[in-house]
Order: structure tokens, then sequence, then C-alpha cells
């Protein structure tokens, strides 16, 4: 009995010391992947689910050491991150585990165009981030942003209001911004991202706004109504009738007097800097006149409404 309990314990010894090197080979030695590759680790992913993801070309018996390694290190060292991982070619496995546990070292472009109403957005970024919720339209400038993979949507909103913070303290001592604030700003950039085809038009639109507020007149903002009627949900497939300017509603301008309460879409970067020149003209009144593909403006009513007579007669 003696002898044979020896013999057990040096065939147990034997297979322990092979298990060893066995183990130390296929963490240092044994590569992962023979090709640079991308794997995604979704947030709250089980830890076989993650095993299966770098160990796939692994026989049974290897994968489940890794899921045993993966799963004492996300329990007992350090927690598995989320987001996308850029996996060299020839990478060990100590080497994957140490770059899963870390930042993601994947970044990618997002790029909110301006214009964009809430449903655009929501659409855009769900396809990102698995917990996102609508961003509202006052915190954010509208550009292309580079953002790491394993930010949340919560490291994206505060990413996202910075840079807008960072973009209105250069224009601190501007004299419109002191005037009307940073929300209200906003608010007519909005207004102006609507409505303007290019840079030119925007400084105009922009002028036309200004001159409407100083002179305390209802700025009547076709864009204001469409976004009173959708409240940036849904896309409006429709032309806007004379019922439609009157709809009671918060941003109908041509309702409510002086600036609504509410940005009505997404906003550029361009478009604020322009507004913020506190661009100066005569007009009072435009409308887009579509054989020209321009809006024709005017100093005044009568001139406005004359333009308007012939433009309609001209495209019934």
């Amino acid at each position: 009995m003696v002898l044979e309990g020896q013999i057990l314990r040096y065939y147990l010894g034997l297979f322990s010391l092979f298990f060893i090197f066995y183990l130390i080979f296929i963490i240092f030695f044994k590569n992962v992947n023979t090709l640079d590759e991308i794997i995604k680790i979704n947030r709250g992913e089980n830890t076989l689910s993650i095993s299966n993801k770098i160990t796939y070309n692994y026989n049974y018996f290897d994968k489940n050491i890794f899921k045993l390694i993966i799963l004492f290190t996300d329990k007992y060292y350090k927690p598995i991150n989320y987001g996308q991982f850029i996996i060299k070619k020839n990478s060990n496995f100590l080497e994957v585990l140490k770059l899963i546990t870390e930042k993601s070292n994947y970044d990618y472009k997002i790029t909110i165009i301006e214009g964009w109403e809430k449903y655009q957005l929501d659409n855009y970024l769900s396809s990102y981030y698995e917990d996102y919720k609508t961003i509202p339209y006052t915190d954010l400038i509208a550009n292309t942003y580079i953002i790491n993979s394993s930010n949340s949507t919560l490291d994206l909103k505060e990413h996202l209001e910075k840079y807008k913070k960072n973009f209105f303290d250069k224009y601190k001592d501007n004299k419109l911004l002191k005037k009307y604030g940073v929300k209200n700003i906003l608010i007519l950039s909005s207004l102006v991202e609507k409505e303007a085809k290019n840079k030119d038009d925007k400084l105009l639109i922009s002028s036309v706004i200004l001159n409407r507020l100083n002179k305390n007149m209802k700025l009547q903002i076709d864009a204001s109504v469409i976004a009173s009627l959708t409240e940036g949900k849904f896309k409006l497939n429709r032309s806007l009738t004379t019922k439609d300017l009157k709809y009671d509603h918060p941003l109908n301008t041509y309702i409510t007097k002086g600036i609504p309460a509410e940005m009505i879409c997404y906003v550029g970067q361009e478009t604020v800097e322009l507004l913020l020149e506190n661009p100066k003209s005569n007009f009072l009144f435009y409308f887009f006149n579509i054989l020209e593909n321009k809006h024709i403006f005017s100093k005044n009513y009568e001139s406005h409404r004359k333009q308007l007579n012939e433009y309609r007669k001209k495209i019934k």
C-alpha cells in the first residue's frame, strides 16, 4: 500500500508538472489568432461568451481553461471591460486578457449632422449604444467626434457637453451672447439651421430674425411650425397648411411672440458662429422660391407680398 501510494503521488506530481508547463505554454506561447481582428464585448456579457469569442479556434480543453482564467480574473483581479478591442496578429492569451481588462484600444468616429432632429440622432446612436437615451438639443454642437468604444452613453454625453462648453467659452465676451444667453442663441441658431440652405442664407436669415426681435415682431418661421407638429419625433411628409400656422404650440413662432421655448433641431458650429457675428441687413421678410432655388428677401411687407404673389402665379 505504501508503494502504491508513492507511485500514485509520483504520477500525480508528474501530471501536475505537465499541467503547469502546458498551462504556461498555452497562456504565454500559444497564439490566439493568426490575423488582426476586432472583438466586441457587450456590457454584462457572460464569461463563456467572451471566452468563445477569443478562443473560437481552440479545442474543448483549452477553451475551458481560458474560461476559468477569465472568470477568476473578472471576479477576483480586474473586471473585464466592454467595447471593441483590436487584437493584433499572433497575440497570446495573456496579452489578450490584459487588453480586455483595460480601456478599449478601438476608437471610432460619430458624425452628428446639423439640422438633425431627435428621431434621426436616436436612430443613429442607438446602433452604437445598447442603453442609449435621447440627448437634448441643447446638450451638444453637431460635429464629428472621436469616441472610444468603451465609452458609455454617459461618457458620450459628458464629452459632448464639454465640447459645447469649451466652444461657448471662446465667445464669452460676444455682445449677442451676453444679450441672449447660451440657450437662446442655440434656439435661434436652430431656427436658422432649419431654414437656411447655405452660408449666405444663414447670414441673411439670421439678420432677419434679429431684426424682427429688435422690432418686437413675431418671427413666423415655417420650420418652427413643423417642429410644433412633429416635436422632433418623425418627418412631416407633407406641405404646411394655413391651419398648421394657427396650431397653438410653444414652438410655433406664428403664435408665440419672441424666442420660442426650445430648440427645433441640433445645430452646427458654423451656424452658431455666423449668428454670433450679429449680421446686419434691412430685411424683415423672406420666402423660398423653388423655381430659383433660393430665398427671396424683402425690407417691408408690401414688397414681400408683391414678390410672393408673383411667385405663386408662376408655380400654379
